[in-house]
């Protein structure tokens, strides 16, 4: 007998695993869509902002960026 393809990649299957526990999160603690965005966001802001602790160098100073320039126009 032949082994069956996966029907979904493995990062679909993890992300599916995350969204039941957020819905299960959602129902136990009675939280609306818009909490829930909200959480995530100052998730979100603050795992940005440990990034920043973790590299002081790298937020400190920004690569540098040359001067801009048009492209050429056509004749």
């Amino acid at each position: 007998m032949r082994p069956v393809p996966p029907m979904h990649s493995r990062k679909s299957l993890r992300l599916m695993a995350i969204v039941q526990r957020l819905q299960q999160i959602m129902v136990n603690e009675n939280l609306t869509p818009s909490e829930l965005v909200g959480c995530a966001e100052i998730v979100r802001d603050n795992y940005s902002r440990m990034d920043e602790i973790n590299n002081p160098k790298a937020a400190r100073f920004p690569p540098a960026r040359g001067p801009i320039i048009p492209p050429p126009r056509r004749p």
